[in-house]
């Protein structure tokens, strides 16, 4: 009699084989590994505002005095120098429209893709190349904000931000707002990053990991004591400072998944009996 193999077993078997054949391959370092970082994060906050009515809808920028740029730099290179092998290396990009095209090649549509690995644009990485290449650097990190979808819907869409900062929805207007508000909590306030950070291998331009400051799937964090009776057109400098330790927060949980997801963080020494250790495991 010939037994037939189960069906669902080979599915598994299937599957199993296409991601090994698609996985990002995992690099392991060496002494001396120089790492560039491109920042591109701007200085500014953001405020986007929905309601149930798109008309009350809008996005206003502020400047603050957070240097998030500062603070995410500093917090890569604090991690990245815990290990001895690696060196940070600053990469300044001076021309605009090269941060542009980095911007939405290099960040936005790997964290956008639907691909595993994603597919790099050549333009993104050849620019890439270009610019890290004076440098000497082996690896590079890129990080950023873009454009796309937050945790929210408005309808059957799923709302668009960009960039940090202050995100609000309000189910009603003026003072029927404010009388539901009270009761039913119709309006929320939230601290929103909508960066990312990607890993590259250069020489060639070969991706390696990358994470968002905002999970996928997980929700935004709620600034509790928002100033509802403020001027929702024109935050004070009070209601915006709530915003900024939570997205500090973000920022070194992005960090922190980026490297160690590319085998950017410290070796665990091998166990004398059974040489078990070694860098982390993606």
């Amino acid at each position: 009699m010939v037994r037939r193999f189960p069906a669902f077993l080979m599915c598994l078997m299937i599957l199993i084989f296409v991601f090994a054949c698609t996985t990002t391959p995992k690099f392991n370092f060496p002494q001396g590994t120089r790492v560039g970082i491109i920042n591109l994060l701007e200085p500014y906050a953001t405020h986007q505002n929905f309601t149930s009515f798109a008309t009350k809808n809008f996005t206003k920028t502020y400047e603050v005095d957070w240097d998030m740029p500062l603070y995410t730099e500093d917090q890569l290179i604090t991690q990245l120098e815990k290990d001895a092998r690696f060196t940070a290396v600053k990469i300044r990009v001076s021309k605009p429209h090269k941060e542009k095209t980095l911007r939405l090649n290099i960040i936005e549509q790997v964290l956008l893709s639907q691909t595993s690995p994603p597919t790099l644009s050549p333009q993104g990485a050849s620019l890439l190349d270009t610019i890290s290449n004076p440098y000497d650097v082996q690896v590079v990190i890129v990080i950023g904000s873009y454009s796309g979808p937050s945790p929210y819907r408005s309808g059957e869409d799923q709302i668009q931000v960009e960039g940090y900062g202050v995100f609000t929805r309000k189910l009603f207007s003026g003072k029927l707002g404010s009388v539901f508000g009270g009761i039913f909590s119709f309006r929320k306030a939230y601290a929103y990053a909508q960066i990312g950070v990607v890993v590259y291998k250069v020489q060639p331009v070969t991706y390696i990991a990358a994470t968002r400051a905002i999970a996928k799937g997980r929700p935004l964090r709620p600034i509790n004591d928002f100033d509802w009776e403020a001027n929702i057109r024109n935050l004070p400098q009070a209601d915006l400072n709530k915003a900024k330790p939570l997205i500090q927060g973000y920022i070194d949980e992005a960090v922190k998944r980026a490297l160690r997801n590319a085998n950017l963080t410290p070796s665990r020494p091998p166990r004398k009996d059974t040489g078990i250790g070694g860098a982390p495991s993606r």
